[in-house]
């Protein structure tokens, strides 16, 4: 039985294609058009509808929780294998990173159907909630809170036009406390997670597939710089404390501590100055930081220098700073039983795959840092990712949907 397991390529594009279709932007071909789908928005909730619906045909019990993540559940006995990734995107972000692996979760659950297995073990398709974090701050919200992750007072945390995370549960018309989503002590036995690779060591080794080995650590905050508001005209330069000029320098010295410390990025990728206006010296700037190394101690060593960095600058220009971690998640070796069960999986499907280290934050990092057994399978993308450009093929995606099958068959058939 096992050997007829064959994922539909054709299935898994034109449903990549229908999701796409919410919260698209207006292209001209041949360019395709980016997806704005953030986190805990009616264009996200639209995706979870319309994945959900497929999942229910196929006999699954379909449900929300408490912090907006979709969980379509096929019943068996005892605690149930999750899979699955994220359906929220970034501003004009692509078609695949985290949609395509919710896609192939249901495309693998659509095979075994259609094979007549059944598995004893229960198994859960998964579409998480805010992964990108790009609304309110928190990246990877939906796991962070089904795992009983969650920074304290993420509730009240506020988007850019003030409304908190429990107005925005609210609005969707759930309890808006998001830890009561929190799966029950034992309730997952395993979770699998399918996603695009987002960098270009599977095509530039002509792989379709690999293996997460390792996820890095991840922290982000809210840097603040205050100074003081003056006009343009009639204020010295020797004279200002301007703080856009401050957090500028910043960002700078975050490039630079970062380049220091091999494996290691930092980011600032969002910056907001008050008041705002081309004569008015800036009063205040708030920007981002989104740092990632491969090792715990790398990410201390990057942060320590980069507070330091914004100490020293922000006293030199007569500035006020402060530096509001939103998250902060550890580096998470992947389970290496569960990691072998997904490689001999890969050959199943026809592919040997080696294992890669993901320079991406991902769900499945808390699941493993909560103490379930959790894998990963790497998809060959090209364009770059969180870009128009980014590109999977179906046939790729297909063998990720049978290989991910046959996983399922080996760990709970």
């Amino acid at each position: 039985m096992v050997t007829r397991l064959r994922a539909s390529p054709d299935r898994i594009e034109r449903r990549a294609a229908r999701l796409a279709a919410i919260g698209a932007a207006a292209a001209r071909p041949p360019q395709r058009a980016g997806v704005t789908r953030l986190g805990l928005t009616e264009e996200e909730q639209r995706a979870h509808a319309l994945v959900g619906g497929w999942l229910e045909r196929r006999g699954a019990r379909v449900r929300s929780d408490a912090a907006g993540n979709l969980l379509a559940r096929f019943d068996g006995k005892g605690p149930s294998i999750l899979v699955g990734s994220h359906l929220d995107s970034v501003p004009e972000g692509g078609w695949y990173d985290g949609a395509l692996g919710v896609v192939v979760a249901a495309e693998a659950m659509e095979v075994l159907s259609e094979a007549g297995v059944r598995l004893r073990s229960a198994v859960e398709v998964v579409g998480w909630t805010d992964e990108e974090g790009v609304r309110f701050g928190i990246g990877l919200f939906g796991s962070l809170a089904a795992f009983g992750r969650l920074p304290a007072g993420a509730a009240e945390r506020r988007d850019p036009s003030g409304v908190t995370i429990r107005q925005a549960l609210r609005a969707l018309g759930l309890s808006g406390d998001p830890t009561k989503a929190r799966f029950p002590k034992g309730a997952i036995r395993a979770y699998i997670e399918p996603h695009i690779e987002q960098g270009p060591n599977l095509a530039e080794a002509r792989k379709p597939l690999a293996v997460v080995s390792r996820i890095v650590g991840i922290l982000h905050a809210r840097v603040t710089v205050s100074g003081r508001q003056d006009h343009a005209g009639t204020t010295p330069m020797g004279d200002r404390a301007d703080a856009f000029a401050g957090a500028a320098e910043m960002a700078l010295a975050l490039e630079g501590v970062a380049a220091q410390h091999p494996g290691a990025v930092g980011t600032v990728g969002e910056i907001a100055v008050r008041p705002g206006a081309k004569n008015v010296v800036p009063g205040e700037c708030v920007f981002s930081i989104d740092i990632r190394a491969p090792q715990d101690r790398t990410l201390d060593a990057v942060v320590g220098g980069f507070e330091r960095a914004v100490w020293r600058i922000a006293g030199a220009r007569s500035l006020r700073a402060s530096i509001d971690v939103l998250n902060r998640v550890e580096v998470a070796p992947l389970d290496r039983s569960l990691r072998t069960t997904l490689r001999r999986a890969c050959a199943a499907a026809g592919v040997e795959a080696e294992e890669l280290v993901s320079g991406a934050g991902h769900d499945a990092q808390n699941a493993q840092l909560a103490g379930v057994p959790t894998g990963m399978i790497f998809i060959r993308s090209r364009g770059g990712s969180h870009s128009p450009r980014e590109r999977a093929e179906p046939a790729d995606a297909a063998l990720a949907a049978t290989a991910l099958a046959h996983a399922l068959v080996e760990l709970a058939g």
